[in-house]
């Protein structure tokens, strides 16, 4: 047994949230005790990890691995509609190696992400392998679009810890959407989409019309046969039955106050990934308002198309400039730890640093060691 002692721990567990000069007891990767250093210093092999601050190791909640090799090909300030443009453009010229999406998550893992729910089209194999091979956990989605093929929805079996998807209702169709929600649920297992990231999605639905919309009709990406359904993406989510506690609703710029009515009705999370929404030029998330009405915050870092690195403390420090200066610091951890957890169905390994869980850490950067 190992005994891990630091100058404060923020455990995230609500019996026990900080502990000064605390102390972690690991036998085989799990802990088995944590609580003050005197109380676990006898009991393992010491090692002092000296004058830090601990959280549980980071979980994000966001990525898309297999456009790893991708990075930096697009310049920012594009808009939506030419930054897609380019990326299919350059999803086109060559694929991704597994190689390319290890390297990503292993510097991810050098910032102390522990776990990442990717979201993978057509690459599933490349990057559970290179998960596997880093050491960092992960839940696979594995994204549909376009329309059901007849009969009920039955995706082959895949390895490891995985669920399907949505991409988008722009781009799905209701009852396939449906149809996944429908499979997710009955096997008790999250849920992702893209839900009201890009400027127009609400014209398009509440309307048909737009900017967005002729981009999507253009580019044949709309479902044949959608037929607007007269209100806000987020009202149509809620209305096909996609949101609940067990849903991860990715991005959120163009929400409403109604649509963060809704959200927080439902108890569906929100994935926020500023720095990729500010890169691209989509906007910002109400993530203030999410907050107020009690929608659980999650943080993720979208693909290295659109953002520099896959570095949460990075992305949690863009996310703290969209909520209220005085936000503890304890909400600020949660979004990359205890909420990722519980909606992603983690939580029994991590998320929070307690017995029985993994014996998975962070260190905290000195600005938010500073916070609280």
């Amino acid at each position: 047994m190992r005994a891990m002692r630091a100058a404060r721990i923020l455990t995230m567990d609500p019996g026990r949230p900080e502990i000064a000069d605390g102390g972690i007891l690991i036998r085989e990767g799990r802990i088995l005790a944590i609580g003050p250093w005197k109380t676990v210093a006898a009991e393992g092999e010491p090692h002092d990890l000296g004058k830090v601050t601990l959280a549980p190791a980071l979980i994000n909640a966001h990525a898309h691995l297999e456009l790893s090799h991708l990075a930096g090909r697009i310049p920012a300030g594009l808009g939506f509609a030419a930054w897609a443009d380019r990326l299919f453009e350059a999803m086109r010229v060559g694929r991704v190696t597994e190689d390319a999406i290890f390297q990503a998550v292993c510097r991810a893992r050098d910032a102390g992400v522990c776990c990442v729910a990717d979201v993978v089209g057509r690459e599933f194999e490349l990057v559970r392998r290179a998960l596997d091979r880093s050491q960092v956990s992960g839940h696979v989605f594995r994204e549909f679009s376009g329309r059901a093929r007849g009969g009920d929805f039955c995706p082959e079996p895949l390895p490891g810890d995985w669920s399907p998807a949505v991409h988008a209702l722009y781009s799905t169709d209701r009852a396939l959407a449906q149809a996944i929600k429908r499979w997710c649920s009955s096997r008790a297992l999250p849920f992702s989409l893209h839900l009201a990231e890009v400027p127009g999605e609400n014209e398009l639905f509440e309307r048909g019309s737009g900017e967005f919309a002729d981009f999507l009709r253009a580019r044949r990406i709309l479902p044949k046969g959608f037929a607007p359904p007269g209100v806000s993406v987020t009202a149509f989510a809620r209305d096909l039955g996609l949101l609940d506690s067990r849903t991860l609703a990715v991005h959120c710029v163009g929400m409403t106050g109604d649509d963060v009515d809704i959200m927080a009705a439902s108890g569906a999370s929100a994935c926020l990934c500023p720095r990729s929404n500010r890169h691209i030029g989509v906007g910002e998330a109400p993530a203030a308002r999410l907050r107020m009405a009690g929608v659980p915050l999650c943080l993720g870092t979208d693909s290295l198309v659109s953002t520099p690195d896959l570095d949460l403390w990075v992305e949690l420090r863009a996310a703290r400039s969209l909520l209220s200066p005085d936000t503890p610091l304890a909400d600020l951890l949660a979004m990359v730890t205890r909420n990722p957890a519980r909606v992603l169905g983690l939580d029994a390994d991590f998320g929070s640093l307690a017995e029985g869980r993994c014996a998975a850490w962070s260190v905290l950067p000195e600005d938010f060691a500073r916070l609280g």
